[in-house]
């Protein structure tokens, strides 16, 4: 096992530098554990190539789930993903007095028009959806936008999950394994 520790502080260290060999650091080992986690529960090549029927049936295997995160976040674009999730999430919430609380955050961090990990949603749809919200949290509150980034999810970034050299790879292990193995 593989054991990394963050950068200490030498004497007259430069703190940038310090700071970059951490995030460098702070990467790898997110790398690592993806693979480590990835590595134990790989799918067979016939699960993979299930994901390619639908976004849904992608997002309803965990392995798949988890490597389509790692592809969107390679791509700076996981903010839409983690959206649809949070609204999944949101829509089990119990008590239905916690709704608020979490609706706020959802759309405080994904909907606003100062939100930190904003998704791309039209204008009409932000309206509507913070017009729903002050009318009170229900489990549709976010229906519209998580419906138009569903769209945007299936049209645009799943295609290119699709022909990404990643999908290719796991869509084609066993093949790869017969050709190793008979080489």
């Amino acid at each position: 096992t593989r054991r990394v520790q963050p950068a200490v502080p030498e004497a007259g260290a430069d703190l940038k530098n310090i700071i970059r060999v951490n995030i460098v650091i702070f990467v790898e080992l997110r790398m690592y554990s993806l693979c480590f986690y990835l590595s134990f529960s790989r799918p067979s090549a016939r699960e993979v190539l299930i994901w390619a029927e639908s976004l849904k049936a992608l997002l309803a295997n965990q392995y798949g789930l988890a490597v389509f995160r790692h592809f969107l976040r390679s791509e700076y674009s996981e903010e839409n993903l983690d959206f649809w999730l949070a609204v999944e999430k949101f829509k089990q919430t119990c008590p239905l007095s916690k709704m608020a609380d979490r609706a706020n955050k959802i759309y405080e961090e994904f909907i606003s028009c100062s939100a930190s990990r904003q998704i791309n949603v039209d204008s009409n749809i932000r309206e509507l959806t913070q017009r729903s919200l002050r009318l009170g949290a229900e489990t549709t509150s976010f229906q519209l936008a998580q419906d138009q980034i569903f769209s945007l999810m299936e049209a645009d970034s799943y295609p290119r999950f699709l022909r990404s050299r990643l999908y290719a790879q796991l869509a084609n292990q066993d093949v790869l394994i017969d050709q190793r193995s008979s080489g």
